[in-house]
């Protein structure tokens, strides 16, 4: 047989030089006394263990090599290029990973994450690092002082943590969870990868670890060949068995150096039916990258929940969250260029209060419970805020979460340096205004005080007795004395440290926001707003056109506004939505330009009633302004009979097009027609607008952008907002029943146009420096 002459010149060979064939089958396991681990002895041919109880089979009595090895009918093994030997793997080579709750797949760390947790595990196992990995630890790891020598104590509050994912979560003590720092109940299992199966799964640790020592203790200094496996296809049926271990019912054994495989015990007839073995790979596929880290933080967006988190605590972490990848993502698409990322951290503040400490509920009336609970849980917190007696425990519990988590942040990112913003959503926008403007009701009450003291002294009521009048003269002297020599007055008084922040905020983004009507509400005005005591330097109220819980800001500066159009947000499709949107002109309700043209011309001789009839009702045409057409959603853009023309080029020349005009439908008239008027309208009022349908929405245009002066005449002399504050979303296709009204105050977490206007006001650069303006970022 061919075979067996290989097997005597094999043999012939071996008695002519004691050195090992190259050409040997597997890489032959040695012990640390130096005998080979080939085919252990007492082993039958079929390759299965022999019934000792000893977990590692011991190497052979007899001298054996590649000749013993061919005499049992192995085939010869071609010649492999041997690169490494056996070793400790190095912290690049074992991966750290981590699993979502209630999920079996785990994934991995990055590069970064993974040498960081592998460091503190070796620190506190006493376990030596790699050159590579002393050299980082020594060049930045030397704060965190893993390093504690025997008898020395332990202080935990000196060391900085090692956090991990974005710097969202801490590793716990024993290394076996990561939990999150800014935020409760979301902890995550993690474990340290050595060994893997096929698909780079880790195996549990203890599992690993056994595998690990006795595959060192068997070959160590072994040189590992390359590829996958030492056996071709034909080949596998005949594998001899090197090693085996026994551990937590499975066995593992050992072909090769390269060749390991798992087993789970059992019957041998129900093995061969279903049971499957597993191989097994030493070391992660790739090596951890230090360099393969979470970006730079350039921006920290504090976000603020509003009503309706009770009992919901986590739910703000998950919508913050959902911001943070809408922005991420819009950066990676508009902005590739761009390394830093943003940090969104969540703020709860609603778990911590007491409040009234639970009497609400007790007087709740028990029918329609769930109904009456729902209630309580949202709309309660709006008339909580609004009592004197609990309001101040509401902004200080905001303003301690909002310190707790700035401080947090700082710590395990002290080289920080960008700014801070606040996104506040529904009443957390009121309540954060509120704490960056120091506004205190009780300030209302002050002025009422004062009023009254002078209102009585200006009586000459014979009835006041002269004691009461000195009295009351001496409380308003006392008063002034106070305004003059105390820092702050009354004010000083009212407004605690326990309600004022311990950073600067630069943008404060209220989202769906009823702020306008809390302003109202307590008879603010445009020098109200944006005070000198503002601790704010620009305000972005960004809504849903079916939110009824928002409401607009710039009216309070001249009521005129309300016929200015608050800047529409391109879709994120639109190319126009990564230009900067300072510098759009005014834009002005086309409703509105209709009544000015029907009034005009009742001027003329006809009647004003008859013009106002005609030209319909402000509310119901107002109401299709803030809806768009199916065509204007497609095309990304406002209206296309409104003021503002396309803006000027800034990166690619299709953002010029204009849009193409249709006329528009109301909410539940789906679908688009050129060739009606959308309205029954009187043909007087209509004959010199409408020569001929072909041409009517041109003719409109141009009208329109022959009036573009108007917005600036309707204004008049009235107070300008120094920006732009008001910011409409656009509705989809699909929202336009009345459930939309009940989901859009909540749309905003996952709206991709929001998210990319967010990145452009954090990250959006003018095309010239002297275009750069010090309200935008």
């Amino acid at each position: 047989m061919v075979l067996g002459r290989k097997s005597k010149d094999r043999k012939a060979k071996s008695d002519d030089s004691e050195a090992p064939d190259p050409s040997a089958k597997y890489s032959m396991a040695q012990t640390k006394d130096g005998g080979d681990l080939s085919r252990p002895a007492g082993l039958p041919n079929n390759g299965n263990p022999s019934s000792s109880s000893s977990t590692v089979i011991p190497p052979p009595a007899a001298k054996s090599g590649p000749a013993a090895a061919s005499s049992k009918g192995t085939p010869v093994a071609p010649l492999r290029n041997r690169r490494r030997k056996v070793t400790e793997l190095k912290c690049s080579e074992v991966r750290w990973f981590f699993q979502e709750p209630k999920q079996t797949v785990w994934t991995p760390f990055n590069g970064r994450d993974s040498i960081m947790l592998e460091i503190k595990y070796r620190k506190e196992k006493r376990i030596d690092l790699d050159e590579a990995i002393q050299t980082i630890y020594d060049e930045t790891l030397g704060h965190y002082k893993m390093d504690h020598p025997e008898g020395s104590e332990d202080n935990s509050e000196e060391k900085p943590m090692v956090v991990v994912l974005n710097g969202q979560y801490k590793v716990n003590k024993e290394n076996s969870r990561i939990d999150p720092i800014y935020w409760k109940e979301d902890s995550k299992e993690i474990r340290r990868g050595t060994w893997f199966s096929m698909d780079y799964q880790p195996l549990e640790m203890p599992l690993s670890d056994s595998i690990e020592k006795n595959h060192l203790q068997c070959f160590r200094n072994q040189m590992i060949p390359e590829g996958t496996t030492v056996f071709s296809k034909s080949e596998t049926s005949n594998k001899p068995i090197l090693a085996e271990l026994h551990v937590d019912g499975y066995d593992v054994r050992w072909n090769s150096v390269i060749d390991i495989s798992l087993h789970q015990k059992g019957n041998a007839i129900l093995r061969y039916l279903w049971a499957k073995t597993t191989p097994l790979r030493r070391g992660y596929e790739r090596e951890a990258d230090w360099n393969d880290a979470s970006a730079e933080i350039s921006h920290l967006i504090l976000v603020v929940h509003g009503i309706g988190q009770k009992g919901y605590e986590n739910l703000i972490a998950t919508n913050a969250n959902q911001v943070r990848d809408g922005v991420v993502n819009a950066m990676e698409k508009c902005y590739p260029d761009e390394k830093s990322r943003p940090m969104f951290l969540p703020v709860e503040w609603r778990s911590s209060l007491v409040l009234d400490g639970g009497l609400t509920d007790n007087i709740t009336i028990p029918k329609m419970s769930s109904m009456r609970a729902s209630l309580n849980s949202t709309a309660m917190d709006v008339m909580y805020y609004q009592s004197p007696l609990f309001r101040t425990e509401i902004v200080r519990g905001v303003v301690a979460q909002l310190n707790r988590t700035y401080k947090l942040f700082k710590a395990n990112n002290p080289q920080f340096n960008g700014h801070v913003h606040i996104f506040g959503h529904s009443l957390g926008s009121v309540i954060c205004y509120d704490v960056l403007t120091q506004y205190s009701p009780l300030m209302l009450y002050d002025k009422y005080v004062t009023k009254s003291i002078d209102e009585y002294l200006e009586k000459n009521d014979s009835e006041n007795t002269k004691e009461a009048r000195k009295a009351m003269e001496a409380m308003k002297l006392a008063r002034e004395q106070l305004r003059e020599h105390m820092d702050g007055g009354i004010h000083r008084l009212l407004v605690t440290n326990d309600e004022q922040l311990n950073f600067k905020v630069k943008y404060l983004f209220a989202v769906g926001s009823p702020l306008g009507v809390f302003l109202t509400m307590r008879g603010g005005e445009s020098a109200d707003l944006l005070s000198k005591a503002t601790n704010v330097e620009r305000i972005f109220n960004i809504f849903h056109p079916y939110d009824p819980v928002a409401y607009r800001l710039e009216p309070f500066f001249t009521a005129e506004y309300k016929h200015i159009r608050p800047i529409k947000l391109f879709s994120q499709a639109d190319l126009r939505a990564r230009a900067s949107y300072a510098d759009l002109p005014l834009d002005v309700y086309k409703h509105y330009l209709k009544k000015l043209k029907n009034q005009k011309k009742a001027k003329n001789g006809k009647d004003d009633k008859a013009a106002d009839a005609k030209s319909g009702g402000d509310d119901e045409i107002d109401e299709e302004d803030e809806c768009d057409s199916d065509e204007d959603a497609r095309s990304g853009c406002s209206s296309p009979r409104s003021m503002t023309p396309p803006p000027p080029p800034c990166d690619v020349a299709a953002a010029n097009k204009e849009p193409k005009a249709v006329v528009k439908k109301g909410w539940f008239s789906f679908g688009s027609s050129n060739n009606n008027p959308k309205k029954t309208q009187s043909s007087a009022s209509l004959q010199s607008q409408v020569q001929a349908t072909s041409t009517e929405h041109i003719e409109v245009g141009k009208e329109a952008e022959a009036e573009l002066p108007l917005a600036e005449r309707i204004l008049g002399s009235g107070v300008r907002v120094p920006h732009r504050i008001d910011f409409q979303l656009q509705p989809a296709l699909t929202e336009k029943s009345y459930w939309s009204v009940l989901k859009s105050h909540f749309a905003y977490w996952t709206n991709a146009d929001m998210a990319l206007f967010l990145a452009n006001v954090l990250y959006c650069k003018p095309a010239k420096p002297e275009e750069a303006k010090p309200t935008w970022a």
